[in-house]
């Protein structure tokens, strides 16, 4: 008889420990599955966030606003969400149509993905505003001014530097060279461009190219 009850006591001390173990399982199994849930809705909110943020641009843009995509695309280029998370690059893809039949066109009929653009209009900068020639000599709104006046005569463009006090020392020929080709840059800021797709990473559900072509 003590035999059966040290037998009992024993069963019953496995029972509530075997119990116990499957009771701690089952709340670590329960709180690693919750906070999982929890870190998978914080993600689906930053994504959704994310392409709030792109997708606003799925409209018609002037080519200012479509530059100001491009620098948004080129600033999370560069950010430790690309460098360090390892998320993909986003690239934007423009197409020229050259509806306007203008010969100052910055770019010249056909596609072009984000490096292109950037290339173009740095280049452009590097003779203009941030050239080690023109830099706190030409502000903002000179540059604007002469180039809408670049394509007038010498006389015109000599005169138009003098009423802007643009320092003598600059070549006035080479200037309304370097003008001409600020027009272009102007005159692309001021174009249409339609939406016409965006594609999303699926690694992370993120925005990662978009798309657009030249319309009236």
């Amino acid at each position: 008889m003590e035999n059966a009850s040290k037998a009992l006591t024993i069963a019953g001390g496995v029972l509530i420990a075997v119990m116990l173990a499957v009771l701690v399982y089952y709340v670590f199994t329960h709180w690693g599955d919750s906070q999982r849930m929890q870190q998978e809705e914080v993600e689906i909110q930053r994504v959704e966030e994310f392409n709030k943020s792109y997708l606003s641009y799925e409209k018609v843009l002037y080519g200012s606003e479509l530059l100001g995509l491009i620098n948004k695309m080129n600033d999370y280029n560069d950010s430790d969400d690309v460098k360090y998370d390892h998320y993909d690059k986003m690239d934007l893809y423009m197409k020229i149509n050259e509806l306007s039949g203008s010969t100052d066109n910055l770019f010249s009929s056909g596609s072009y993905k984000i490096t292109d653009i950037n290339n173009t209009i740095n280049n452009i900068m590097k003779e203009t505003t941030n050239s080690n020639k023109y830099k706190g000599k030409i502000s903002d709104s000179q540059w604007e001014y002469l180039a809408k006046s670049s394509n007038s005569s010498d006389t015109t463009f000599n005169n138009l530097c003098a009423e802007l006090n643009i320092d003598s020392s600059l070549n006035r020929a080479d200037l309304q060279a370097v003008a001409k080709e600020y027009y272009k840059y102007v005159q692309f800021k001021r174009m249409k461009f339609k939406h016409t797709g965006t594609t999303f990473a699926s690694s992370s559900g993120r925005v990662e190219t978009m798309s657009f072509e030249e319309t009236r």
